[in-house]
């Protein structure tokens, strides 16, 4: 379960990539998040019992999913997918990292009863400098890339930032029902940028078979597995992820899509990576960088 959910997310750049040739940005977030609500309903509905019940609970604060699907989909989705048309596959999945760097540095401002040791201040400091050198190496070549590397680290800021949304104001919701909140949230928001491109789309069977692996299997489903990978493994184990999905974005783009491998590009994971884990402690968990990692820390700092 841990291969799959690292390999499915870690695929999620490369399929975006790929569905750019035929969709508007906006399109594809709107398509993907579509899907993957109705698909999350559906398991939901299905699955009755605690999940079912808490579809309650969201219809009695619809504000609260409102800001949830903003900062957890909403967001973070729209800037990757934009990004992507300026920098590769391989350089989002490293950028998107640093989310937990971003719960380190903010929680103690959002949470008063937060500190940030010399462990984690330390760890906070390596990961950006690794985000500093990719940026100041890999996308200085153009105001698009440079541009584009930008929105990736505001996507990890939004995930950070949703994250702590999420662990506030949803304790006790079922991780797949705030998954569907923020889904559902994310296309409502979406559609109308999504409706203002249909003529610029123009997508073959591969492109559109992307888009739907995107709603299907990289949203639905990996949050599916995932959350049984928490029950199964325990939150820690799980957290795994997080270090296995930007080396397999890379590895994706430069074996399916011919990107360069760089020297900063494994620099700056190295440093980033390390900054996640010296920073991270207890909050090792709740900084995944998947997408949708909200309702990721959710589920596992109720587990731990």
């Amino acid at each position: 379960m841990l291969g799959a959910v690292s390999a499915i997310w870690g695929a999620s750049y490369l399929l975006i990539k790929i569905a750019l040739d035929g969709f508007a940005p906006s399109m594809i977030v709107f398509a993907r998040v579509l899907l993957a609500a109705v698909l999350l309903y559906l398991v939901i509905r299905l699955r009755g019992g605690a999940d079912r019940d808490a579809l309650g609970w969201l219809r009695r604060h619809p504000q609260r999913a409102l800001v949830q699907g903003t900062l957890a989909v909403g967001i973070p989705f729209m800037l990757i997918t934009f990004g992507e048309t300026q920098i590769s596959s391989g350089l989002t999945g490293v950028l998107i990292s640093p989310g937990p760097l971003f719960i380190a540095a903010l929680a103690p401002l959002i949470d008063p009863t937060e500190k940030v040791d010399r462990r984690a201040g330390i760890g906070v400091v390596v990961g950006f400098a690794g985000v500093v050198l990719l940026i100041g190496v890999d996308t200085v070549h153009s105001t698009g890339e440079f541009l584009g590397a930008l929105a990736m680290v505001g996507a990890a800021l939004a995930y950070g930032l949703g994250a702590m949304y999420a662990r506030l104001k949803f304790r006790g919701v079922p991780p797949l029902v705030v998954s569907l909140a923020a889904c559902g949230v994310a296309a409502v928001l979406t559609m109308p940028p999504a409706l203002a491109t249909l003529g610029e789309n123009s997508p073959d069977a591969g492109e559109i078979a992307a888009v739907v692996s995107l709603g299907a299997i990289g949203t639905a489903a990996a949050f599916w597995l995932y959350f049984g990978l928490i029950g199964e493994a325990g939150a820690g184990r799980a957290a795994l992820c997080g270090y296995l999905i930007p080396p397999l974005a890379l590895a994706y783009g430069a074996l399916l899509l011919d990107e360069k491998i760089t020297a900063a590009a494994i620099g700056g994971l190295v440093l980033i990576l390390a900054g996640v884990a010296l920073a991270g402690g207890e909050r090792e968990v709740e900084g995944t960088p998947s997408e949708l990692e909200p309702a990721a820390a959710e589920a596992a700092g109720r587990r731990s």
